[in-house]
């Protein structure tokens, strides 16, 4: 569905969504039903309250989903989003209570805590030798199920990103290492966990409000039916799945370099 607005939109993100929805005369309930949202979640998105989701990080996968759905320009409504949080983030550290220190003593037993850590932290970081390693996240081959077909199935996740046995392979025995897999769900969301070896280690639908923590042998293989309602940690790092996915249903491996 194209829109015919010019590139450069002179308006908010929420005005632009609610001006392309209401032109298409399309209702909350069937953009939240079309891209898999909460009713609230488009409500928040028309109207720019980005303080109803975890982290900009989810405003602005919604926000791309929203705007391809109806053939918009994405990247400056994006812009316009991160613009948005960056206001909203100064403003609430304004008004955030700043500590003072009246008496010149603290003042200076203030400084010398802070020299000491500082220098413990150049110590440790020129000595100890144990940085955290980087993580590669890559996109793994999706295999999709024409949307008639999927609302037709009982589970959408399972249908939506479930391969055959025979296309998950083991990674490369030089690659594995110990992991440690954090998930928290803050929505209703299909998932399947498999290690190294391509053992499934975790499956299924999981609740809103939901953890699991796993500990494995990596890298993994995650499949999400979607990604943008799932915080994930791998070894205590976050993983940001924003800019490398193109659609909620992803599949990738997340290992160390």
């Amino acid at each position: 569905m194209q829109h015919t607005q010019q590139d450069n939109y002179t308006a908010p993100p929420g005005s632009v969504l609610l001006d392309a929805r209401l032109s298409a005369g399309k209702s909350v309930g069937e953009v939240a039903d079309a891209l898999n949202l909460l009713t609230s979640h488009v409500e928040a998105l028309e109207s720019n309250d980005y303080s109803r989701f975890n982290s900009p990080m989810f405003a602005r996968g919604y926000i791309r989903s929203y705007a391809r759905y109806f053939g918009l320009d994405e990247a400056p409504l994006l812009n316009d989003c991160e613009r948005i949080c960056r206001r909203d983030d100064e403003q609430a550290e304004k008004k955030r209570p700043q500590a003072k220190i009246h008496a010149p003593g603290q003042a200076k037993l203030l400084f010398a805590l802070l020299g000491t850590l500082l220098f413990w932290g150049i110590s440790y970081l020129l000595f100890s030798g144990h940085s955290s390693p980087e993580l590669d996240v890559s996109l793994m081959e999706d295999r999709y199920v024409p949307l008639h077909e999927l609302r037709a199935q009982p589970s959408l996740g399972e249908s939506l990103l479930k391969l055959p046995e025979a296309e998950y392979r083991a990674a490369d025995p030089q690659l594995y290492h110990n992991a440690s897999l954090r998930l928290v769900f803050n929505e209703d969301v299909w998932l399947e966990v498999r290690d190294a070896q391509g053992a499934v280690r975790l499956s299924g639908q999981f609740a809103k409000g939901e953890q699991r923590q796993v500990s494995l042998q990596g890298p993994v293989q995650l499949a999400l039916a979607y990604w943008p309602a799932v915080d994930i940690e791998y070894n205590q790092q976050p993983v940001d799945l924003d800019g490398l996915a193109e659609s909620n249903a992803v599949r990738v491996q997340i290992g160390e370099l």
